[in-house]
């Protein structure tokens, strides 16, 4: 396995084409513009030195994805891109397109898309995402989510900040086994629907998140569960979570079990509803705590930490409209070839830290990975 790298506003896609199964591509910190990938076989993209922007200013020509990745079978990880701006006439423009396989999303940050992940089904395909931001996706019409997950085996989507859909849910799952753990998922003043929606069942772990539905939602339940049928295997445990609603609509509830099998909901902590609006549906509801006061909600952006880098927050989006759609603005940066040879020295930025020799591209990613890796936990 290799390690291929692209410079600053070099052709990802001319290094995910040149590269084997199991390479890793390493993408400079940048801003890439209009580029749109299709990945079809094993790879690891990751960004390195701060985050590799991909906003498109422009329809993505396969009608799918800025990012279009795996196939049954392929194993696909992706870190550090932001990806804004996705925009088809099916309504569906997704910033990651799930094809099908093992796809595990990290330090990632979709935003301003149709969709932000739109996973395809694989019945033995999992996707796992983890510390990373996913927000104000959907095209108004309630059909479009910040994640829609397909009919997958596995979903797990840890420590991370999913909010303010526009009209759609901010986490819609098929998937027949869900993780959904330390994570912040909140309406905050958007008109998304519900925040969790596992409509066709399936296993679920809801562990430790705080959930808000927010006074603009325009339905009543927080979290929905089996309520398109379908259903598939049920374990289920909602554990440990603050669940805040600040719908003020009386018909507001926690939530919504449209199956016959009582949902354990276990050490929750309440505010905006009492015990008569828990659920609709059996719930096996125990410890519940209901708080008095509104819990001060974390609306802060995500930090996310790059190879070669400090923490880097991203800067809130300058937004225009795409086909009536808005996104960050971007400049779009012309394809070039990267330099047959990079810089001979490389220091850690801001620090006065370490300088190390690379004679070539290969070597400079090296370099970079071993210093990265020499500077954790």
């Amino acid at each position: 396995m290799s390690i291929v790298t692209v410079q600053p506003g070099g052709s990802i896609q001319a290094a995910i084409d040149a590269a084997a199964a199991g390479d890793t591509i390493d993408v400079a910190a940048g801003n890439y513009g209009s580029q749109f990938l299709t990945i079809t076989k094993s790879l690891t993209l990751e960004a390195i030195g701060g985050p590799a922007i991909l906003a498109a200013t422009s329809d993505p020509p396969n009608g799918k994805a800025i990012i279009d990745a795996g196939a049954v079978g392929l194993t696909v990880n992706i870190s550090g891109f932001d990806v804004s701006g996705a925009v088809v006439p099916d309504n569906n423009g997704a910033a990651v397109r799930y094809e099908g396989g093992t796809l595990n999303l990290s330090n990632v940050h979709f935003h301003n898309n149709q969709e932000g992940l739109l996973g395809a089904p694989d019945p033995n395909g999992s996707i796992t995402i983890d510390h990373s931001e996913i927000d104000h996706n959907g095209d108004g019409s309630g059909s479009t989510h910040d994640l829609y997950i397909g009919a997958i085996a596995s979903f797990s989507l840890t420590n991370s900040y999913v909010h303010d859909t526009v009209e759609g849910h901010e986490v819609k799952s098929r998937a027949a086994t869900n993780v959904i753990t330390g994570n912040r998922i909140f309406d905050n003043g958007s008109t998304a629907s519900y925040t969790i929606d596992l409509p066709n069942g399936g296993n679920a772990s809801i562990t430790g998140n705080v959930i808000q539905q927010g006074p603009h939602t325009h339905n009543p339940a927080t979290i929905a569960y089996g309520e398109e049928g379908s259903l598939l295997p049920t374990n289920v445990s909602i554990a440990s979570n603050t669940i805040v609603n600040d719908d003020a609509a009386s018909n507001a509830i926690g939530i919504w079990n449209d199956t016959a099998r009582p949902l354990p909901f276990t050490s929750n902590s309440v505010f905006g509803l009492d015990a008569a609006h828990l659920s609709s549906g059996p719930l096996a509801a125990s410890g519940t705590v209901f708080l008095a006061t509104h819990p001060t909600l974390d609306t802060s952006a995500m930090q996310f930490v790059y190879p070669g880098s400090t923490v880097v927050t991203p800067p809130p989006p300058t937004t225009h409209g795409h086909n009536g759609h808005h996104h960050q603005t971007a400049v779009a940066l012309a394809d070039f070839t990267a330099p047959a040879a990079p810089p001979a020295v490389w220091q850690e930025p801001a620090t006065g830290g370490e300088v190390a020799a690379a004679t070539d591209v290969t070597m400079l990613a090296h370099v970079l990975h071993d210093f990265w890796s020499s500077h954790q936990g």
